[in-house]
């Protein structure tokens, strides 16, 4: 695994938006904004069942993030790597995660009118990164 910067860490730690690439079963490409968690090693992307995303994963087993910052001064994280499609998630890591990007109340209202939406996991797990705008670039 790759050892990140502290600033990388903390960057990856804020709510941005990530823009989640994957490669459709013809070869074309397929991305989509999402939002995201990362535990240190993997990163973990919610998706709707029967989502494009999940039929592309399904059948190249890759994806790649493009994390970055939408005012200067830029910031990117670039991932690239190996991805599955995981088990259902609950409510409890979409209320954390809604909250990470819209705030307490908002979160915890979004995760509320949200609890039925049949929602699984993705997670990627690095093998290449790439950031720009750190120190440690």
């Amino acid at each position: 695994m790759t050892a990140l910067a502290p600033d990388v860490q903390e960057f990856l730690r804020a709510p941005n938006v990530a823009a989640f690439a994957s490669v459709r079963p013809d070869g074309q490409p397929h991305v989509t904004p999402v939002w995201y968690e990362y535990d240190g090693r993997e990163f973990i992307v919610g998706s709707f069942r029967g989502a494009q995303k999940l039929d592309n994963i399904a059948h190249k087993g890759y994806a790649a993030l493009c994390i970055f910052t939408q005012a200067l001064p830029y910031q990117a994280v670039y991932v690239q790597g190996t991805a599955r499609v995981g088990s259902p998630l609950d409510n409890v890591w979409r209320e954390r995660v809604a909250m990470r990007y819209l705030g307490e109340a908002a979160g915890r209202a979004y995760a509320r009118d949200t609890a039925d939406w049949d929602s699984v996991a993705i997670h990627v797990r690095p093998l290449k990164w790439r950031t720009e705008g750190f120190e440690t670039s």
